[in-house]
């Protein structure tokens, strides 16, 4: 074996060698991830991905994002046109109006008036998608449901029932009025009460 070949394999082990001793880094190697790693050699599974207005996840359409939470509406209405209750008039005290708070004034109103077919017992049998943690949405969900109902999608322009329950006018109107958007593009989301026993249409959501 002459020089040449002495040199030529020299440097190819050493490369090896070099390639070999190489640090391997566990990480997120999708640079279109949030936690994305520069200096990732080997993509560990950890990748995480923002989630935005518009974006189907978890059976709906994302339409209001609070850091790693939000709020998802159901694709289509869920009814057309139910009571808000269940054929008899008394306060629920579900008057919680934040986002994120639907689910328990959902849980509250199905838990004092039971069986029946009404908005928010509707909301909370429903399994769509693979997911049954659906619920009649609070009045400032509702709102934001409103906002984004364009990208959403399949709204009609029409009365849509929130879970809040009046919170305004004395004990007897409690008992028998809850709050409804207009979804009337004319009217900008106009927010009143209406009694319990008139017919709206509903739009389930969940929280992520």
């Amino acid at each position: 074996m002459n020089s040449k070949h002495i040199i030529f394999f020299s440097l190819l082990a050493g490369a090896v060698a070099f390639g070999s001793c190489k640090k391997k880094v566990d990480g997120c190697t999708d640079s279109a991830a949030d936690n994305y790693n520069l200096n990732a050699t080997d993509d560990d599974g950890s990748c995480q991905y923002s989630k935005h207005i518009g974006d189907s996840y978890e059976g709906g359409i994302v339409f209001y994002v609070d850091g790693d939470h939000g709020l998802i509406a159901a694709p289509s209405d869920q009814s057309d046109n139910i009571q808000w209750y269940n054929g008899t008039y008394f306060a629920t005290l579900v008057t919680a109006t934040l986002p994120f708070s639907g689910d328990d004034n959902t849980a509250q109103i199905v838990a004092l008036q039971g069986d029946g077919n009404y908005a928010a017992k509707l909301c909370s049998d429903l399994e769509l998608n693979g997911y049954d943690d659906w619920y009649l949405p609070a009045k400032s969900e509702l709102g934001e449901l409103y906002e984004q109902r364009v990208i959403v999608g399949g709204f009609a322009q029409d009365f849509y029932w929130t879970s809040t329950e009046n919170n305004i006018d004395t004990q007897n109107r409690r008992d028998s009025l809850a709050w409804y958007i207009n979804f009337t593009d004319s009217l900008s989301g106009y927010e009143n009460c209406n009694y319990k026993n008139f017919e709206a249409r509903v739009r389930a959501i969940r929280a992520f």
